[in-house]
């Protein structure tokens, strides 16, 4: 088959990124696969989807090209909108934080929010990563998604345990990301705090002014230094705000590290309070739970083998084989045409 990956953006290390990537890479395996995007900055994003074909399409052409394939994955908001313009497309739904989605009264945030939905209505299949965001996904929608998750990291999970000395926090630095958060209720924590990931300078400036004299910020790290920041960390820290998946968790527990997680969204879901971490709500709840992890190098052990053990649940190879075969049914059922733009003539080929 013929498959497009669509991606509206290629310029962040977020899970719609590596979702991309991971996906791109099995699925190459037997069938030809290219991506299509509006923003592809390497520097800033994943250096393996470099190894695909790329196009670059820019915004206004989205809906006035079609596209040359047997089957089409959105992988966000600007590629979900192709289901206006053809049938088959399988629309995944990584988030519902996009600004639109909030409200608003702003004329351009009401067309978005009418065409996301009449999109999401239109595509032959509507995935999500869990049940959290599959639940937000229904009640605004009026569709539920299929939950299909992300996958865990197979190289830290060949990691050789170990008990860490320093806490680790690794993903975006975005407010929704409580890195904020996470800074005040480790102040007072006995363990160092290691902050990996990428943000604006004004998230960075802002967060700086945050740091405690155990805190640091490290900027973004991936391959083998990414996996050096897990193997020597004690356990992952995570106090976002409504996570809905919890990707980089996800990966510290594939790594063997128990996770102190706050009891939001979608990380009730992985993590399994006081077996492979501890789910907290506040400062002193996590203050009590960093004690626990920092005092017992056998309790970190422990539960750092469990969250590996539940982490197995998670596999790329397994998103990949639920989604090629939504693929392998769109490819084989008659796909009647949806009307085309005027003057829309040209193909983007894979």
């Amino acid at each position: 088959m013929r498959i497009i990956i669509a991606q509206s953006r290629l310029d962040t290390f977020g899970g719609g990124e590596r979702a991309t990537l991971e996906l791109a890479r099995r699925l190459s395996a037997r069938h030809a696969v290219s991506i299509v995007t509006s923003a592809y900055i390497p520097q800033r994003t994943f250096a393996g989807l470099a190894e695909f074909p790329l196009r670059i399409t820019p915004p206004a052409e989205w809906l006035s090209q079609p596209l040359a394939a047997d089957a089409l994955v959105a992988q966000n908001f600007g590629a979900r909108l192709l289901a206006l313009r053809r049938r088959g497309v399988i629309a995944y739904l990584h988030t519902m934080r996009s600004v639109y989605l909030r409200g608003g009264r702003r004329p351009d945030l009401a067309l978005r929010r009418a065409l996301d939905r009449r999109a999401v209505r239109r595509a032959a299949f509507l995935l999500t990563n869990s049940a959290y965001t599959a639940e937000r996904a229904a009640r605004f929608y009026g569709r539920t998604p299929e939950v299909v998750p992300l996958g865990a990291d197979e190289a830290l999970a060949r990691l050789e345990p170990q008990v860490g000395s320093y806490a680790l926090y690794v993903g975006r630095l975005a407010p929704e990301k409580g890195v904020a958060r996470l800074l005040e209720w480790s102040a007072d924590s006995p363990m160092a705090l290691e902050v990996v990931g990428a943000g604006s300078p004004a998230e960075r400036a802002h967060l700086s002014a945050l740091l405690g004299p155990r805190a640091r910020l490290r900027g973004p790290l991936t391959g083998p230094a990414l996996a050096a920041a897990y193997a020597g960390a004690r356990f992952f820290a995570f106090t976002p705000h409504a996570e809905e998946f919890g990707l980089a968790a996800l990966d510290a527990m594939a790594a063997a590290k128990p996770v102190i997680a706050v009891r939001e969204g979608a990380l009730p879901e992985l993590i399994e309070d006081g077996v492979t971490g501890f789910l907290v709500g506040d400062r002193d709840e996590f203050q009590r739970a960093a004690e626990r992890l920092s005092a017992d190098d056998a309790l970190c052990l422990r539960m750092g083998l469990a969250a590996r053990e539940r982490a197995r649940r998670y596999s790329w190879d397994e998103h990949a084989r639920r989604i090629e075969a939504l693929c392998e049914q769109v490819n084989l059922t008659p796909q009647p045409p949806l009307p085309q733009a005027r003057g829309s003539r040209n193909e983007l080929s894979p």
